[in-house]
């Protein structure tokens, strides 16, 4: 076998075990959203890891600080109480500068 058969079996392969695991996630979706699960008022439902390869959903109610990261930078800080937005909220731009404040109240 040359170098080039060797990679394009390499690259076959890689492909048909991300396939698979993709397929797998999808599935565990599929049949979570089969449920129809209701969260009571004041929650939102989330989707969660659970073991080695499942999926959970649950109903949570978001308290506390709250960070979110894209493309490993953050892009948006800010706090809950009950599920709802309060205080400073901070937007970032890609160099981590301020680029929008804003303050919520939790009315």
């Amino acid at each position: 076998m040359n170098m080039k058969s060797f990679w394009s079996l390499l690259a076959l392969v890689l492909l048909m075990a991300v396939t698979v695991s993709c397929s797998k996630s999808s599935a565990n979706y599929e049949a979570l959203v089969s449920r129809n699960i209701q969260c009571p008022e004041d929650t939102h439902l989330a989707y969660l890891p659970w073991g080695e390869s499942g999926l959970e959903a649950v109903c949570l109610q978001k308290r506390g600080p709250s960070v979110v990261a894209e493309h490993g930078r953050i892009k948006i800080e800010g706090q809950y109480s009950g599920d709802k937005q309060v205080g400073e909220w901070r937007w970032f731009d890609e160099s981590g500068t301020v680029v929008r404040t804003e303050q919520k109240d939790a009315r």
